[in-house]
């Protein structure tokens, strides 16, 4: 048996449709011949089960013959055990290729999704995406678990087929015809269902992508008042859906009939031409018998058969669109030629923007937005953003631009953590800690740094506490809160934060403000804030307006220059404080917020 998941999936060859099953075939060869041999042992033994069957009667029971018939008992014998054992067998790694190729199949999907980005949703839409990971992994490894009944019913029907020409010529004949036949009239039925299936295939995708861009903006569906609107398409696209499957079912039904009359069809005639035979002296009564029984089983290798071109209809639909999926190209690509930079300072030659090593660079950008696509621009997220044809190769670490260093080793040494957080199901200290790397103890010390350890107390349970998928029963500060954690707890080389704590009060900002400098005394961190409260804490502020560094310097001292000053204190024409935060009558007033930020539910904080 094979553990699952895989270590290594393997590459997809995305050049078709058919090149991808075929692909994944190879890739589990082994265990595909085995249980491929397993059922041709299965289906064999009950091939030939008849024709002993026969043989007890006539060289037996008729001919009076005790000795021939224990021999031909103890035949019939052997073969029931062969097909009892093989059928274990066979059901075993049936399961297990099932199994094999659906897993290969996501983990193929995953790794692509992980490695594309945004690439992916930026091409198909998340509901195609979700329905390839939920309903296309299985339908490839439908194909997968046929395919070893399929081949041992066709070598079956051949040796049903031989066995009967053995019999009788015409008889032999009425099977070699008939069976294409038959199986021609239930594949021409196969088309119109499968047309079918890959719309009800298409329209499932658009309904889930409807349900997820109507979960997703559930809050502003409620502020407007659009629920019911969103309901009503909602609905609409459901029936559709309903009746696409309807539809579908409606022919499989029929197609499952005809399985059992069209084969039974042939049965009755076979058998017919087998009773008028013997009458006529033609073949003996156990040659009968034996004919009878070549009749009964052949129906059972003609289902098969249509099934699995069924399933590989279905199967050849869902690598359709998984071939879709497979062949966005990443946003990164790999260096022909890696390198691996030194320690050094992280520069952006776009925005004038370089954080030093060792030291706390904030940057303060105006406008606020443009700090996002710097800092995905900083973590090599994409290279949309660095410059094209100008000779220049972008963002540099230590010198050595990060095009040219492998991506797994950008990721491991510059940790980008944007401003919205992003948590999943599972506990509060999986939510720090998803890899378990880690111990309670640092876990609380990083919790601490971003003032979180009050989170613990709410949940239910601690740090073994269950939180809700995204985190919804979190506030949005709470949740901002354990992002950071997460982040301050891998305690990369170089850490980019983009509005930290835009989520939080003014006293928790302070105190994060506060510990940050100190939790990452000698590691490159660059803040994304234009915080009154976090500017004075860095090292060097940079000051960009329009994407471009316009002045660089302490805190204080950039005060002197006016824009710099409203812009962070959001000040009118006041005076400010020593950190730079606006005064009312000597007293720190708390800073406005950089940007509307929705208000608590009850109970919740800000």
């Amino acid at each position: 048996m094979r553990d699952l998941p895989l270590k290594d999936p393997g590459t997809p060859d995305v050049r078709s449709p058919l090149r991808l099953l075929l692909r994944t075939a190879a890739q589990q060869r082994r265990s595909m011949a085995i249980g491929t041999a397993f059922g041709c042992a299965w289906m064999l033994a009950q091939a030939v089960l008849p024709a002993a069957v026969g043989k007890a009667l006539d060289e037996g029971v008729l001919a009076g013959d005790d000795a021939a018939l224990l021999r031909w008992a103890g035949v019939v014998l052997a073969l029931a055990l062969v097909t009892t054992v093989a059928a274990v067998l066979r059901h075993r790694y049936a399961v297990t290729n099932w199994l094999t190729a659906c897993f290969r199949t996501l983990q193929q999907v995953g790794r692509h999704t992980a490695r594309a980005g945004t690439a992916v949703t930026g091409r198909l839409p998340q509901g195609e995406v979700l329905a390839s990971t939920s309903s296309d992994g299985p339908r490839v490894g439908d194909a997968f678990d046929v395919t070893q009944r399929a081949v041992a019913s066709v070598l079956a029907v051949a040796v049903v087929a031989l066995l009967v020409l053995r019999t009788s010529v015409p008889l032999g004949l009425v099977v070699l015809l008939g069976i294409p036949a038959v199986l021609v009239v239930l594949l021409v039925l196969l088309r119109p269902l499968k047309a079918r299936q890959q719309h009800q295939r298409e329209l499932s995708g658009q309904l889930t992508t409807l349900g997820t861009d109507t979960v997703r903006g559930l809050r502003i569906l409620r502020g407007v008042g659009g629920e019911e609107v969103f309901l009503t398409r909602y609905r609409d696209k459901s029936q559709q859906v309903r009746a696409a499957g309807v539809r579908v079912a409606a022919w499989e039904s029929g197609l499952e009939a005809l399985q059992v009359l069209v084969p039974g069809l042939l049965v009755a005639a076979l058998v017919w031409a087998g009773a008028r035979a013997t009458v006529r002296g033609e073949i003996s009564p156990g040659e009968l018998v034996a004919l009878y029984g070549y009749a009964a089983f052949l129906t059972s290798p003609l289902r098969m058969l249509v099934e699995a071109a069924d399933k590989y209809a279905r199967a050849l639909v869902a690598a359709r669109r998984l071939v879709t999926l497979l062949e966005v190209p990443p946003l990164l690509t790999e260096p022909a030629r890696p390198e691996h930079p030194p320690a050094g300072p992280l520069a952006d030659p776009v925005s004038g923007v370089v954080a030093a090593p060792g030291e706390l660079t904030v940057v303060v950008s105006d406008p606020p937005e443009l700090a996002a696509p710097l800092g995905r621009r900083l973590a090599r997220f994409d290279d949309s953003g660095d410059p094209a044809g100008s000779g220049d190769e972008g963002v540099a670490l230590g010198g050595v631009p990060l095009r040219r260093v492998p991506v797994a080793e950008v990721r491991r040494r510059v940790l980008l953590a944007e401003d919205d957080a992003q948590l999943f199901s599972g506990t509060l200290r999986e939510q720090v800690d998803p890899e378990g790397a880690h111990g309670d103890a640092q876990v609380l010390a990083a919790m601490e740094v971003a003032d979180a350890t009050g989170i613990v107390d709410l949940v239910d349970g601690g740090l073994r506490g269950v939180v809700t998928e995204r985190g919804r029963s979190l506030s949005g500060g709470q949740r901002q809160r354990l992002a950071l954690a997460r982040a301050l707890l891998r305690d990369p080389e170089v850490l980019v934060l983009v509005e930290p704590t835009s989520a939080v009060d003014a006293h928790t900002e302070a105190r994060i403000a506060a510990r940050l400098r100190a939790a990452r005394a000698g590691r490159t961190t660059l803040v994304a804030s234009g915080s009154p409260l976090v500017a004075p804490h860095a090292d060097t502020v940079h000051w960009l307006r329009g994407g471009r560094l316009v002045a660089s310097g302490r805190h204080a001292d950039l005060l002197a220059d006016p824009a710099y000053r409203r812009f962070v204190t959001r000040d009118a024409g006041g005076e400010g404080d020593a950190h730079g935060a606006p005064t009312a009558g000597g007293v720190p007033a708390q800073p406005t917020a950089r940007r509307p930020v929705p208000a608590p539910l009850p109970g919740q904080e800000t």
